[in-house]
């Protein structure tokens, strides 16, 4: 049973691809009554499937596929009905035909199919429109003005296909111009990802289940971005983000008793710093000292003299809350429960999603 529950839904979806040719038959015969009726049933079946695919927990990527696809065939098949009766449908078909051959398209190049609002309710409105005209052929003394409906669905139908391409465009030059930031950050950091000193940060924790490598990594990427897109430094927030945190040994290993303003959060600011210039002196500027130093702040005393130093002050505490609001964390700090696989913790590792966008 529980075999048949998963194929269920996908089956419904294909019956409406494979009573369609029937729709259309008894369309072109003039049997209208039967057709409305057949079109009834199969408009349940595009209920149910999604019903049932939802309750019993099968939702598939290729559901929804056949989903898609099995009403665009129906569309058409209905449309190529209505032409008979009214050859203002022929420009619907056409249309409706380029926008399900442009998303194919999308998909293709893309891998997902693209979904836009317009598109929704220009669907709805064709699919309204349809109805109305198969109405019309079973009742054509009611003198539906059917035409108006048609003008209306055309414009939707430009609308949306106008849509679907800025979209792909828009999409288009945006993917292009986040390859070109990866690269371009990749470019600043590297001498620091590869050196065998900040290699074994890998092996520092730093917040539950990431290492001082990883959390570095995020702080540095998204503050490079939001520098970039506020025209500020970009170098100096990548490499400034990367370096923030170059202190020497893991904190939690340290269990020696220091005085309260001698503790890590006050001192390892500074100590990356020293090392910072020690390792990377050719990367290091003023600006960047100041980043690596004031990180920290309100802990330590200085203001930072920088926007960037602003900036990876913030987003070093934004992604500090990240994984201090983990559930998992919470559920250790409040019940004292041990959470067996730190590295699950990980939000996501960013070093990985880096290099698989790159490739």
């Amino acid at each position: 049973m529980k075999i048949l529950k998963k194929h269920i839904p996908n089956m419904l979806t294909l019956s409406r691809i494979i009573l369609t040719p029937l729709v259309v038959y008894l369309g072109l015969m003039g049997h209208i009554r039967i057709l409305i009726i057949l079109a009834i049933l199969i408009a349940l079946t595009d209920t149910f499937d999604g019903f049932f695919a939802r309750r019993w927990h099968v939702e598939s990527e290729l559901g929804a596929k056949l989903d898609a696809i099995s009403d665009k065939i129906l569309v058409i098949g209905l449309l190529i009905i209505l032409i008979c009766k009214n050859h203002s449908f022929f420009y619907l078909l056409i249309l409706e035909s380029i926008i399900a051959f442009l998303n194919l398209y999308f998909y293709l190049r893309k891998g997902v199919a693209n979904s836009l609002m317009i598109g929704k309710i220009k669907t709805w409105i064709i699919f309204s429109t349809i109805v109305i005209g198969l109405f019309d052929l079973m009742f054509s003394s009611w003198n539906i003005p059917i035409d108006y409906l048609i003008y209306f669905t055309l414009f939707m139908q430009i609308c949306s296909l106008l849509s679907y391409i800025k979209s792909y465009f828009s999409m288009k030059s945006k993917k292009k111009r986040l390859i070109e930031n990866y690269k371009e950050f990749f470019q600043y950091v590297k001498p620091i990802l590869v050196h065998p000193e900040f290699q074994k940060r890998k092996e520092y924790m730093h917040h539950i289940g990431e290492s001082v490598y990883e959390h570095t990594l995020r702080v540095s990427f998204d503050a490079y971005t939001i520098a970039k897109r506020l025209k500020w430094d970009d170098k100096a927030a990548a490499i400034g983000g990367l370096l923030h945190d170059f202190y020497d040994h893991p904190w939690q290993n340290a269990h020696e008793k220091k005085p309260f303003l001698q503790k890590h959060g006050f001192v390892h600011a500074e100590e990356a710093r020293k090392n910072a210039w020690r390792i990377f002196p050719e990367l290091m500027n003023e600006k960047i000292d100041d980043i690596i130093k004031k990180h920290m702040f309100p802990l330590n005393k200085s203001l930072p003299c920088y926007k960037e130093s602003w900036l990876i002050s913030f987003v070093d505490k934004a992604d500090s809350m990240d994984f201090i609001m983990h559930p998992k964390l919470l559920l250790k700090l409040l019940f004292h429960r041990e959470i067996t696989n730190q590295k699950e913790m990980s939000k996501h590792h960013f070093l990985k999603y880096l290099k698989k966008k790159l490739h």
